[in-house]
């Protein structure tokens, strides 16, 4: 029998099922109409960098770390190259792309909520996508997304009784294992499952436990396969012993922060739970009228699945100690979901209302149309960057002629998006300059950028686009600058300046 086998409820009572539904409606007709909307949405934030470099491994031939310099894991990069393949590049394409994967983790969701009711799986499928698109464009295809898509087909087949146990736990731990290789903080979900098998069922555990570890190690061991047949693995080690370290000292208001400075930073934003501690009252409410009476019930094994789940990923944050708004996603998925059971009278019962008045208020209150979206219907420009994007491309594609080159002193400020919209060539191994400024008297730093002056000197750029804006991500802290003088010499001397804005100046080569 599934783990998750349905509970005898009493009968809804017939408003209630009504109010239900037709609250449901309502958030339906919401959702389809953002996801309408969002079919225009342009790249935004770390889409940018991410698809150009797939656009680099696609067209170019060129491989992460050997050929590229970045410290994402390959799984990301893997995700990418697929998309931009299925896309080809194209930002409504990739839009389409991301709304059919949400509604694939959307229809997962209420499958695995179905056992808790079907007004509970419903909402909180779709609190979810309201909630994701509310992120805007910066949000989309971010790497906690596309870990939660695996987290969460694992739970799901974890209860999938269709499946023979064995399958079923090797492809959950697939799922896991999947999610690893885009930010390894995802290998949590791991002991999450394991100390639900045994404490929900030892026997289950027992049939279970080397299906699931052999799903985790096939798509690590595949990554680590990949990585030494393809030449890999020495430039990416490099970065994992020397690079990670550094970056890990870097804090979400882009500060350089270590030891107790580090902690106090942590200490300080857990409690805020990225903005999504009001869930907790629906969720609480809905806790602590069903535990008692579902505590008899098989499908007791599940909710307790979806309280430890939300409370570890809860602290899935802090293991970066930078707290974007994107990284509290896989807490915030969880919490929706417990939240939604306020919505079922059947398990509140006499705290039904109390639940749903909770529920219906911080839905009022939290759930908001994204600023793109009212941007939308009030006819403005939703251009990336103020138009940035729009006007290097344009500068980019009337003038870059075979064999050009180009070189980014960027992140996520327009210019990898408009090398990739006019398909520009990257100069040299490296995609951005965020590194050069943080560290700057360490040896692994002082490397880099003896690299990438070599790799200038060697095969000099025809542009060389700097953004200078102040939304540019400047790190502050000891050991930061935003000075490299043998940059400015070499620019000073073999550059002219073709165009200067207050926020970018394009160089030519002389």
């Amino acid at each position: 029998m599934s783990p998750f086998a349905a509970f005898p409820f009493a009968k809804q009572s017939s408003w209630a099922r009504w109010l239900s539904w037709g609250l449901i409606a309502v958030l339906t007709c919401w959702l389809l109409g953002e996801m309408v909307l969002s079919t225009r949405w342009r790249m935004a934030h770390d889409q940018a960098p991410l698809f150009y470099e797939a656009y680099l491994m696609r067209a170019l031939g060129r491989m992460p770390y050997r050929d590229f310099f970045d410290f994402q894991m390959p799984g990301t990069y893997l995700f990418y190259y697929l998309l931009g393949r299925a896309s080809n590049f194209n930002e409504f394409r990739i839009r389409l792309i991301d709304l059919g994967l949400l509604l694939g983790l959307m229809a997962m969701t209420v499958r695995l909520m179905r056992p808790l009711g079907m007004q509970s799986a419903f909402l909180a499928a779709i609190l979810f996508g309201l909630k994701y698109l509310q992120g805007g464009p910066s949000m989309a295809l971010q790497r906690e997304y596309l870990l939660l898509l695996g987290i969460v087909a694992a739970l799901w087949l974890v209860g999938e009784e269709r499946l023979p146990v064995r399958w079923r736990m090797f492809l959950a731990g697939m799922g896991v294992g999947v999610a690893v290789t885009i930010k390894p903080q995802a290998g949590i979900a791991l002991p999450v499952l394991l100390a639900w098998l045994r404490f929900s069922d030892p026997l289950l555990l027992r049939r279970a436990l080397l299906p699931l570890l052999g799903g985790v190690s096939l798509p690590i061991g595949g990554m680590l396969i990949g990585l030494l047949v393809g030449g890999l693995w020495s430039p990416f080690w490099e970065i994992v012993r020397h690079y990670w370290p550094l970056y890990a000292q870097i804090n979400g208001e882009m500060e350089v922060v270590s030891g107790r400075e580090r902690w106090l930073f942590i200490l300080q934003q857990f409690p805020r739970l990225g903005g999504h501690g009001l869930w907790l009252l629906p969720a609480m409410l809905a806790l602590g009228f069903s535990w008692k009476r579902l505590r008899s019930s098989t499908d007791f094994r599940l909710l307790t699945l979806l309280l430890i789940s939300g409370i570890v990923w809860g602290f899935y944050p802090s293991f970066s100690g930078q707290f974007f708004d994107y990284h509290w996603l896989p807490f915030l998925y969880f919490l929706l979901l417990l939240a939604s059971l306020a919505m079922e009278e059947r398990l509140l019962q006499r705290g039904w209302l109390i639940g749903m008045f909770s529920l219906l208020l911080v839905i009022a209150w939290n759930v908001r149309p994204p600023t793109v979206v009212l941007r939308q219907l009030q006819g403005k420009p939703i251009a990336p960057l103020g138009g940035r994007v729009d006007t290097l491309a344009a500068f980019l594609e009337n003038r870059l002629r075979a064999g050009d080159t180009v070189q980014p002193l960027d992140w996520t400020g327009g210019t990898l998006q408009a090398m990739l919209m006019s398909r520009a060539t990257l100069a040299t191994p490296f995609v951005f300059d965020f590194y050069f400024y943080h560290h700057v008297s360490h040896p692994y730093i002082q490397e880099l950028r003896r690299r990438f002056m070599a790799s200038m000197e060697a095969h000099p750029p025809r542009f060389v686009i700097a953004i200078i804006s102040e939304d540019k991500p400047w790190v502050s802290g000891p050991d930061t600058s935003r000075e490299f003088p043998e940059l400015q010499a070499f620019l000073e001397k073999n550059y002219l300046v073709r165009m200067q804005r207050k926020d970018y100046v394009i160089y030519e080569h002389r």
